[in-house]
């Protein structure tokens, strides 16, 4: 259908993973620094895009780049130390899990319904061992995936937070006094480390365990839970340090536009973090209800996927009257059962994780823990959606699912090119309004600022 894989189309359109996140922050990047060097004043404008072009594309190294690398270290160095897997599922070991708990999961694999062992970069794993060890070590376990998204977080934090805008701030300044510097100046950058290095943290795991292992568990799944959550403290150090830098240029002097580098800064973060994180999910939202189409592109584009429909396989959910024990149970059933449409999509779409043992048979991954509830709001959305293919269709249903899977891709590049259009143009386009309204001028405020009082 297209030289873009169904896969990557249907990662795109998943806005419970980071993909259409990392692909609309990435074209941002670009757009932060093209338009502020086209749209901020003469004699600011060389120095505003270098900022914005080492501000957005570090923190994107930090995100995807420093906080993997922290993590796998933390891998191969702590829990291998501790002879510990970390790909087992925290939740297995909440105290409030009844049915995919450590125990239950090791149960399954002694009656076979999960694997003995799993073949692994051409390694095979005993799974009881492995659990057996996570059941014995339940503490450690626990306080290692803490520490290690402590560990991701606070460094990722306090580089994105504190440094950077320290550095961004001390580079331009330099550059300013004409004093010897290159496009990122490394000596300041080392000498926030070094005073980082100097103290002491103080962290309290008593009050915050629950809250921390919450954290741990889902930052164990995805880069996503904790994002938001450090980008807010990103937004806000930026709008801190804009402040600043102006309020120190003036030196106490008044000025017809008070907080004008801190104003202009709230409109772009604001705007920002909800277009990368929120903006796009309601634009699926709306387009899915325009289009009556809830079918995922795994599914649509399925060579497969019409004579099922037509079979009556979509007929109804498997899972909507069943507890959460007879839905597991049903799935280690069905798991290669390809006649149940529903377990074989959610198998393409990773709601249910597969793996397969030494002889090649698939099983559900022992490791990994399964959303119960999220699956059967799919298994709800396709069951429905299948009756209105289905009415609309008709005798031309292979013409209409066709016609669908196109509007459906049609769809996901209107919405990333609409997100990007937003962050990298309309966005800037307000934030400069903004700034010639409130100052009277394009040049930004801090830099100005710095230039008339250094």
């Amino acid at each position: 259908m297209s030289i873009i894989s169904t896969q990557l189309i249907s990662a795109l359109n998943n806005y419970n993973s980071i993909t259409p996140i990392v692909t609309k922050d990435l074209t941002e990047n670009f757009g932060r620094t093209a338009m502020a060097y086209h749209c901020s004043g003469e004699k600011t404008r060389k120095y505003e895009a270098k900022e914005k072009f080492i501000e957005a594309n570090m923190s994107s190294f930090v995100w995807y780049g420093v906080i993997p690398l922290i993590k796998k270290i933390f891998d191969l160095t702590a829990f291998k130390s501790a002879k510990l897997n970390p790909d087992i599922s925290l939740k297995f070991l909440d105290k409030n899990e009844k049915v995919q708990n450590i125990y239950e999961i090791q149960k399954k694999i002694t009656k076979g319904d999960l694997p003995k062992n799993i073949l692994n970069k051409n390694k095979l794993i005993d799974t009881k061992t492995v659990l057996n060890n996570i059941e014995k070590n339940t503490a450690k376990y626990k306080g290692l995936h803490v520490s290690r998204m402590l560990l991701s977080t606070i460094i990722s934090a306090y580089i994105s937070v504190f440094v950077l805008p320290k550095a961004i701030i001390s580079m331009t300044k330099r550059k300013l006094d004409n004093e010897k510097n290159d496009f990122l100046n490394k000596k300041e950058v080392f000498k926030e480390f070094g005073n980082f290095k100097g103290k002491k943290a103080q962290i309290s795991f008593k009050s915050l365990g629950t809250t921390l292992l919450k954290k741990a568990s889902e930052a164990q799944s995805s880069l996503l839970g904790d994002m938001v959550a450090v980008d807010l403290a990103i937004s806000g150090s930026r709008i801190y340090y804009a402040d600043k830098r102006e309020k120190e240029a003036l030196k106490g002097k008044k000025t017809k536009a008070p907080y004008a580098a801190a104003l202009e800064k709230l409109i772009r973060e604001g705007g920002f973090l909800y277009l990368i994180y929120f903006g796009g999910k309601h634009i699926k939202n709306g387009i899915d209800k325009l289009t009556k189409n809830n079918f995922d592109p795994l599914v649509l584009e399925d060579k497969n996927f019409v004579n099922e429909l037509k079979s009556g396989l979509f007929k109804k959910n498997p899972l909507k009257n069943l507890n959460e024990k007879q839905t597991i149970d049903f799935i280690d059933k069905n798991i290669n059962n390809d006649k149940q449409v529903f377990i074989k999509y959610a198998k393409k779409m990773k709601l249910i994780d597969t793996v397969k043992d030494g002889n090649g048979k698939l099983f559900r991954n022992p490791f990994k823990y399964v959303d119960i509830e999220n699956l059967k709001k799919h298994f709800d959305v396709m069951a429905e959606s299948a009756g209105e293919f289905l009415k609309n269709g008709k005798a031309h249903l292979e013409k209409y699912v066709s016609h669908k899977a196109k509007t459906k891709r049609l769809g996901i590049y209107g919405n990333l090119a609409a997100g990007s259009f937003l962050v990298c143009f309309a966005l800037p386009k307000i934030v400069y309004g903004f700034r010639k309204w409130y100052t009277g001028n394009n040049e930004e405020p801090g830099i100005i600022n710095v230039m008339k009082n250094s």
